[in-house]
């Protein structure tokens, strides 16, 4: 089940160091020291450099310059953090890796960083005092978390690599709901949460690295001295424990030890980690094969992409006149590329190794269409009601009789219609990637098109473009079509496999959340304006605006609904649907294009994590709707009744305050989505 080893047989890997991965290492080092060291040089020396760093033994009454001081309570702090912690997270990454059997684990990945930030910021408001009596411990209490959510849900499936992936990321999605929900309502004492979210290794002394490097080294000798018993893993579960190897104890021990390198970093500097998976995935492609060689030269890559990812990162700040552009938004960028490069140079065709490639389906009772469509249509209308006539007020809960909701119209008919009309267009689109992709788990957040979207309303607001309604709409069906079709041609060599779609959409979402970063980094009004859309706030939507999104997602429902045959054909296989007169291609791409242009609809309303692109299609199969013209309609139905009563919701719960409509309904979704995984487990 591991990613090294054949599904036939296990294969010793060759012990030669390919001569270009010390080269490139070496390059990596040599770059990253000179760009940052060169520019002091020539403002001081190299004599008076030197002397920088024994300020701490010098009489002070031989008045060291300013740059000195600099030097000595600011860079070489700075250096020597971004070093270690290179190097500390390149080997927890291997290490995880190796542990997963998966080339793409990595802590990011498994939701440690956003349970160490959702720890911090729910202790930030109700137990400050914990802080100062140790933030680490706080980090690694949400870490584990995270992380006991992942083990928990995976552990009977064997850790299957793209369960854990999808696991990982959508206890991330659902954390990160929380934690927006915390900056949404409580941004005045969580404001320098923005910040460190987006991770920065500014330092002022030397306090912080003495206090993190014995710990960085205490678990790195812990995570080496693994290293012999983790050769054992790459033999396959079975053999490892015929040789006596403890094999789920073992990944517990390993995963504790990633969990406690991951937060003791994430504790002292925010989220930097991504640089866990871009290392160990570029160390593998320049050669490392053996486990020693994946996790030394792991921990010296890490170690110098970092250190190029912070210089980068201050060279940005420079250039943008001090608006701080964090290190934590550099490692991302540099590895959001190393992902891709990955996904390329995988060799497996139809699934990840170790997948298997027919997974258990829950096959309903079905049910006749028409009385669920009577019932559905009864409860949206029911949904409609209520949002329009019963509602609190400043004298408490009160009803608007029909004859009266012109008066309430304007305000409440305008998010009532956008929602819904969002919900149909998410419903349609989950549907049509599910049925493609082949996997019941699959919508359009996890594979990448909400995130493309999202990237371009980044984009927008980085520019300071228009961002008026039409815009955004354009501008977020570009982003997503730009995906999808970058996503087809990564997977076209697998054959438009499901799940290298799935793994692409993971790397799409990294250079998603590095821009968001970036600008709630920057603070101001920008910030507030994007974290406000991306928890999905549908109380700015006009009548206009609203009407104009129901007819496109009508005019796009009707062409689902005519390329319903195609869905049928397609998951027959290429063979067979080509034999039955389909051109593939063609017909996937068009396909992926009308989810792509029908989730950048609904994204623009309702934010781009709302799950309701998972729940609908499966709860119109949990109804029976098999088929692909019957999911359809279902699904769209399902799709409006969810978002339309979230919005309601939203609104009335926490009156006179206002919850954003899609982030209530990311957190009813992640919940859902969570059930619905364990669920598959034991089918």
């Amino acid at each position: 089940m591991f990613a090294e080893v054949s599904s036939a047989h296990a294969t010793a890997p060759r012990s030669g160091l390919p001569l270009r991965l010390p080269l490139a290492a070496a390059m990596l080092w040599a770059v990253a020291c000179a760009i940052t060291v060169m520019p002091w040089l020539d403002q001081m020396g190299l004599s008076a450099f030197l002397q920088a760093f024994a300020l701490d033994t010098v009489d002070t009454s031989d008045n060291p310059g300013y740059d000195q001081v600099m030097i000595y309570y600011s860079w070489a702090p700075r250096f020597a953090m971004a070093i270690l912690i290179g190097l500390g997270l390149g080997l927890a990454g291997a290490v995880l890796q190796q542990v997963l059997g998966n080339p793409l684990a990595s802590p990011t990945t498994l939701g440690v960083e956003s349970g160490a930030q959702l720890s911090i910021a729910v202790t930030t408001l109700y137990a400050p005092a914990l802080l100062a009596l140790s933030p680490d411990f706080v980090a690694v209490a949400g870490g584990l978390l995270a992380a006991g959510l992942v083990v928990a849900l995976t552990w009977k499936l064997g850790f299957s690599p793209v369960t854990v992936i999808l696991a990982g990321l959508v206890i991330s999605f659902f954390l990160g709901a929380l934690n927006t929900a915390f900056l949404l309502f409580h941004g005045e004492y969580l404001g320098n949460l923005f910040i460190w979210g987006a991770g920065s290794l500014v330092q002022n002394d030397w306090s912080q690295f003495m206090e993190l490097w014995p710990r960085v080294l205490v678990v790195g000798i812990a995570l080496v001295l693994l290293m012999k018993p983790l050769q054992l893993l790459q033999l396959g579960a079975g053999s490892a424990r015929s040789l006596g190897a403890n094999v789920g104890a073992l990944r517990l021990l390993a995963l504790l030890l990633v969990v406690l390198m991951t937060a003791f970093v994430v504790s002292r500097v925010g989220v930097v980690a991504f640089i866990g998976l871009a290392a160990p995935v570029l160390a593998r492609l320049l050669g490392a094969r053996t486990l020693a060689q994946k996790l030394v030269w792991s921990a010296l890559l890490g170690g110098g992409l970092l250190l190029l990812a912070d210089v980068l990162a201050q060279w940005a700040t420079g250039w943008t006149d001090g608006k701080l552009v964090p290190t934590g938004t550099a490692t991302a960028l540099i590895g959001g590329p190393v992902i891709l490069l990955a996904l390329r140079t995988m060799k497996n065709d139809r699934h990840m190794p170790g997948e298997n490639s027919g997974p258990a389906r829950f096959i309903p009772k079905r049910y006749p269409l028409k009385p669920i469509l009577v019932v559905g249509g009864a409860l949206l209308v029911a949904v409609a009601v209520l949002s329009l006539g019963w509602a609190p007020g400043l004298e408490g809960w009160r009803w608007t009789a029909p004859a009266n909701w012109q008066d309430v119209m304007p305000w409440r008919g305008p998010r009532l219609l956008a929602a819904m009309a969002a919900g149909v267009a998410l419903g349609l689109a989950g549907t049509i990637i599910q049925r493609l992709t082949g996997n019941v788990m699959a919508s359009p957040e996890i594979l990448g098109i909400s995130s493309g979207a999202a990237l371009a309303m980044v984009a927008l607001t980085l520019l300071g473009a228009d961002q008026s309604r039409s815009i955004q709409l354009l501008t977020g069906g570009a982003g997503g079509a730009a995906v999808l079709l970058l996503l087809l041609a990564l997977s076209r060599r697998h054959q438009f496999s499901g799940h290298q779609l799935l793994l692409g959409g993971v790397a799409i979402y990294v250079f998603m959340d590095a821009g968001l970063r970036l600008v709630l980094a920057g603070g101001g009004t920008d910030a507030v304006r994007l974290l406000n859309w991306m928890a999905g706030s549908t109380w700015l939507v006009t009548g206009p605006e609203a009407i104009s999104l129901a007819a496109i997602t009508l005019v796009l429902a009707v062409v689902a609904l005519m390329g319903s045959r195609a869905l049928v054909i397609l998951p027959l296989g290429s063979s067979s649907a080509r034999s039955l007169g389909l051109p593939v291609s063609k017909a996937r791409l068009l396909l992926l294009l009308l989810a792509a242009f029908l989730t950048a609809a609904a994204t623009m309303v309702i934010g781009p994590l709302s799950f309701v692109g998972l729940m609908a299609p499966h709860l119109a199969r949990v109804l029976g709707q098999q088929s692909a013209i019957r999911q359809l309609l279902v699904a769209a139905l399902v799709g409006a009744l969810l978002l339309a009563g979230a919005d309601y919701l939203a609104r009335v719960v926490m009156f006179p305050y206002q919850l954003p409509a899609g982030l209530l309904a990311a957190l009813v979704g992640g919940g859902y989505f969570l059930w619905g995984m364990s669920r598959h487990g034991r089918a």
